[in-house]
């Protein structure tokens, strides 16, 4: 998956889920985890750490 494409998923979750976008990633990453799934749990240990990056950034304006 490309950086992009993880982009496109942390903002999709931050647009949907707004504040709560981090911990729904981070319950994801936790599912597959559990399941033993290594490439869909740092993909989405990936996505919840960029949405916590984009939830730091300053706004504009």
């Amino acid at each position: 998956m490309s950086e992009n494409e993880i982009r496109n998923i942390a903002i999709s979750l931050i647009t949907q889920y707004g504040d709560e976008a981090q911990t729904i990633a981070m319950l994801r990453a936790a599912e597959y985890a559990a399941s033993l799934n290594t490439i869909e749990w740092l993909k989405w240990e990936e996505i919840s750490l960029l949405i916590g990056n984009i939830d730091q950034l300053p706004l504009d304006g």
